[in-house]
């Protein structure tokens, strides 16, 4: 019964009594406008609840065409139901593919792709999910090219003659390989077919910065398979905030110092002082007998900044900071460990840059404890994390994260 019935149930049946005594109201009018006056109250709450609730999601990040700064058209041809399927192995793949899915969905409102744990209901009927989806994900990772029910998707893709996107696993720890030991997991007769075909080829990561390019190159691959943009070479996305179309500089001077003993340090300090205005990189050498003047105390330091201020030097610029790059080579040179001990001694920042691409000498970070001196590892060397260095697409978010431990600064944009 509502309070109406209740409040009228009283007046009948207790004839004299007062039903104000017992809900408060001395009328039925005084009780049907405080009961409005709630709901009222209560509608006014939800609303405002789901106006803020719209603005958070109108303000959350979405893929746009850079050529339009426009949302791009999601389009199936006639009798698809997915976007993208996503062909994984559970014990290496589950959880990025799981990403990628959660994520898309928000980059790409509307976007439908097909998770096992979502939409698979028989798996007898793997080749009927790949029939209905537009593109395929492969997601390239260890034991995929042996799994069973994954070659099945593998070969119903292949047959259908399905636009494919590889995407490869790059975390070793998390199952992932190179594509050489990636292809050589493949069956022979499929090898071909999967890695010579000039697929799109991703690099998944899973640090945030570098995954937003991953699931851009993604996207960018997908849209161009469909009808909307079918006829296309290439359709540039971009995100709000998006590190890669940031543009950083320095406010003061910064003067990089990588050593001759250094192999690949001179080149990534080059290629920086090359990207962001504000940086050089210092040319004073290594001498013979130790690290160079520039090194030696922080005191000659503070002393040669004041002299520079005062007039000009006739001696190279005293350096700012050290690069250090971490590669397979690094260490090889006994040079630099005296070098990083002079500048950690000296109190000059050192930022350190690790290498990821195998073909550069990239190789996973444990190995750097062992083959780094162990007086500089105990020391704290590596408490201060590395940033990661890329090739290909995700090679400026990388010089960004480098400019920005150097201290840059992001400077506007024209094109927004």
């Amino acid at each position: 019964a509502n309070w109406t019935t209740v409040f009228l149930g009283i007046e009948e049946r207790y004839q004299g009594a007062d039903p104000a005594d017992v809900l408060g109201f001395s009328s039925l009018t005084g009780l049907v406008n405080s009961m409005i006056a709630l709901v009222g109250a209560v509608l006014i709450f939800f609303l405002i609840g789901a106006i803020f609730a719209a603005r958070r999601v109108a303000k959350l990040p979405t893929f746009r065409l850079v050529s339009t700064k426009q949302l791009p058209e999601l389009t199936l041809a006639h009798g698809l139901k997915w976007h993208l399927f996503n062909s994984h192995i559970w014990s290496t793949g589950q959880d990025a593919a799981a990403v990628i899915k959660k994520v898309l969905m928000l980059l790409l409102p509307g976007i439908q792709v097909f998770l096992d744990v979502d939409d698979l209901e028989d798996i007898g009927a793997l080749e009927s999910y790949i029939a209905r989806s537009q593109v395929i994900l492969f997601f390239l990772s260890k034991g995929y090219l042996r799994s069973k029910n994954c070659l099945r998707e593998i070969r119903s893709s292949l047959e259908l003659k399905k636009p494919i996107i590889l995407v490869q696993e790059a975390d070793p720890e998390k199952g992932g390989g190179s594509l050489k030991e990636l292809r050589e997991e493949c069956p022979e007769g499929l090898q071909s077919a999967i890695f010579d075909a000039n697929w799109p080829q991703i690099v998944w990561m899973r640090i945030e910065e570098f995954q937003i390019v991953s699931l851009k190159m993604i996207s960018e691959a997908l849209l161009l398979q469909t009808p909307a943009y079918a006829s296309l070479k290439t359709l540039p996305l971009k995100v709000p905030g998006e590190l890669e179309r940031q543009r950083f500089g320095f406010v003061k001077p910064v003067i990089l110092w990588a050593s001759p003993a250094n192999p690949g340090a001179r080149d990534l300090a080059n290629e920086l002082a090359t990207t962001f205005p504000g940086l050089r990189v210092s040319r004073a050498a290594v001498t013979p007998k130790g690290p160079p003047p520039l090194l030696r105390s922080m005191s000659s330091l503070r002393a040669a900044s004041a002299r520079q201020l005062g007039r000009p030097s006739a001696g190279p610029p005293e350096a700012t900071h050290m690069l250090l790059y971490l590669c397979e080579a690094t260490w090889l040179d006994e040079r630099l460990e005296e070098q990083v001990k002079a500048a950690r001694d000296a109190g000059l920042p050192i930022v350190m840059a690790h290498e990821k691409d195998p073909d550069l000498g990239g190789c996973a970070f444990a190995r750097f404890f062992e083959t780094t001196p162990q007086e500089l590892v105990a020391g704290g060397l590596y408490r201060n994390l590395a940033i990661s260095c890329f090739s290909g697409r995700h090679r400026k978010v990388s010089l960004a994260l480098l400019a920005k431990a150097l201290g840059a600064t992001r400077r506007k944009r024209k094109d927004g």
